[in-house]
């Protein structure tokens, strides 16, 4: 019963304007799903230029610009619609010069690797959506300078969620997302060494990872 239900992650299409707006509205009204990330990503005092995956309608972007005024963001995401709300966000925050969003997938090589390297790439709550995860994970590794982060900030799945009889919208996508052990054994797989895998209250999990030098 607990084994990752892929075929059950959140559906939820953000295919209209009318659609991201309503997801935005929502987002924007919950920072404290953010809250140990924003925590770990002060922590980790790095400047310069920050990529987010899997952006969405820019909430988290806008809450990093925020909290770090000394960084530049580009926003990578795969809905036009999403982006299109997403502008609009940053726009009214007075931050679109500081936040540039992209129409790309991050499975694609080539579209990682024309945006250039980064100081931190990091992506929230995206993870397990992600069709090929590591696929992606080497791809945004690629794109780190010599001492860049790579932070994954996502659900994790747990064994009491199950007992909920709902298998759609939140319910699927927690699921769908991974525990610790599987973040550890996709990364072994990868070769990857040096990284931190903590579990969040009350259903979070932290991924930060370190190139290699």
């Amino acid at each position: 019963m607990f084994e990752r239900s892929v075929s059950e992650r959140q559906s939820e299409s953000f295919a209209s304007v009318e659609a991201a707006w309503k997801y935005a509205r929502r987002v924007q009204r919950s920072r404290r799903r953010y809250e140990a990330f924003l925590k770990h990503l002060k922590a980790l005092g790095i400047t310069g230029r920050y990529l987010d995956v899997g952006a969405g309608t820019g909430t988290p972007a806008v809450t990093v610009a925020e909290d770090h005024p000394e960084v530049e963001i580009t926003a990578l995401e795969l809905s036009p619609a999403m982006i299109q709300v997403g502008k609009e966000y940053v726009r009214s925050r007075g931050l679109q010069d500081r936040i540039i969003f992209v129409l790309g997938d991050a499975t694609d090589e080539g579209t990682i690797e024309a945006l250039g390297e980064f100081d931190i790439i990091y992506s929230t709550f995206s993870l397990h959506h992600w069709e090929a995860p590591a696929v992606v994970i080497r791809n945004l590794l690629n794109s780190l300078r010599g001492s860049g982060v790579l932070y994954l900030y996502d659900l994790r799945r747990v064994w009491w969620l199950y007992c909920i009889p709902v298998h759609k919208g939140f319910f699927a996508s927690i699921r769908g997302a991974y525990v610790a052990g599987e973040i550890r054994e996709l990364l072994g797989g990868l070769g990857v060494v040096s990284y931190e895998v903590k579990n969040e209250p009350p259903f979070l999990l932290s991924v930060i990872i370190r190139k290699a030098g």
